[in-house]
């Protein structure tokens, strides 16, 4: 059994080196962890805690979660990794605070109460006629009004044309807001197409463009008031296939009798049983699990094109164990990255990339 770090040892670790500097200031961490459920729920909890306490966006993506039509989340894809993280960010709002932070930086006073689209209020405000305003925000915002290079071009171009909507709304059906805000969720309504070229913008997001597009988000987010972005996936749903319902009964029956012979208690042989009678409502295939290591594999060798970013993956025990269907040595690229680290023989490391969470000191 492999040296086991307690939680509290691990969350201090993570606090101390990663979230309390090292991530703000613009560095990134992929770490792996391990261990039974109830342990992995704590920790994920307290690491959320942590994120908050300090300011990050954060987020937990659990595969085993289906869509609101009932489609499985296939995270092993970017394109679906990429907007199951932003999902709850209000685009919107933040556009908003864009363009009040945009008029406060040219000088242009808003009074409290005052609406972004009252161009004639914000005007009279200002002593300056409407016309003149309008001609400033198409000459500073239709070009762009982000100018960071270290975005992609489509991100930062979505970005300046929500916050240019917030001061220059358009006739056009539909709105360029509302097919921004639906581009940015994955979807599409019609008409959008040409919505988006007249923006400059010829494509959707999909798997050949997400990770840029998360590495984007994740350089945005300090202009939105946070310090980074710390997404928690659980992965245990790919660890599990789809086992014939024979060979689930026998594998209850044997994990039953070591449990007996180890003086298990009874609490325990019933959840032996519950485990075993139970088939997860969401599997995945071995392909898509493949598609997963993958990524994963991908996400710790690019780790550097990510500013602000921490990516904890929670696995159990047994996908280290070399007798499991599914396994980490069925990807050798991805072992040889989190298994192969010099270690002390005595005591754990938690800052190495794989930790096993257990005991109390």
């Amino acid at each position: 059994m492999p040296l086991a770090v307690s939680p509290d040892a691990w969350l201090d670790t993570m606090h101390r080196e990663y979230l309390s500097e090292y991530i703000k200031s613009g560095g990134s961490a992929v770490k792996f962890i391990s261990g039974d459920s109830t342990t992995l729920a704590n920790a994920q909890a307290r690491l959320h805690d942590v994120a908050e306490t300090e300011g990050y966006f954060h987020v937990h993506l659990d595969a085993a979660n289906a869509l609101a039509d009932g489609k499985k989340q296939d995270l092993h894809r970017m394109d679906r990794f990429f907007f199951a993280a932003t999902e709850s960010v209000d685009w919107r709002g933040r556009a908003t605070a864009e363009a009040r932070a945009y008029l406060d930086s040219r000088g242009v006073v808003v009074q409290p109460g005052r609406d972004l689209k009252d161009l004639d209020g914000i005007a009279q405000d200002n002593g300056r006629t409407p016309a003149d305003l309008i001609n400033q925000f198409q000459r500073e915002l239709v070009t762009g009004y982000i100018k960071d290079h270290g975005m992609a071009v489509e991100f930062r171009t979505a970005i300046s044309a929500l916050v240019r909507a917030q001061l220059l709304p358009d006739s056009m059906t539909p709105p360029t807001e509302e097919v921004l805000l639906e581009w940015f969720a994955g979807r599409t309504v019609p008409g959008a197409a040409a919505a988006l070229k007249k923006i400059h913008i010829f494509e959707r997001v999909t798997r050949s463009n997400a990770r840029p597009m998360l590495a984007s988000f994740c350089r945005w987010l300090p202009r939105a008031g946070h310090g980074g972005l710390i997404v928690t996936l659980d992965f245990r749903p790919y660890e599990q296939k789809k086992v014939p319902r024979g060979k689930r009964q026998a594998d209850t029956l044997q994990a039953l009798q070591q449990a007996i012979a180890a003086g298990a208690s009874k609490e325990q042989l019933v959840t032996i049983i519950a485990e075993g009678a139970a088939e997860p409502a969401i599997l995945y295939s071995d392909l898509a699990y493949m598609q997963m290591l993958a990524q994963l594999r991908r996400f710790i060798d690019e780790i550097d094109w990510f500013e602000r970013f921490m990516l904890v993956v929670l696995t159990t025990p047994r996908f280290y164990d070399d007798a499991s269907p599914r396994k980490y040595w069925n990807y050798d690229a991805l072992q040889s990255r989190i298994g192969l680290e010099v270690h002390d023989a005595q005591r754990a490391n938690p800052a190495a990339a794989l930790v096993h969470l257990g005991g109390t000191t």
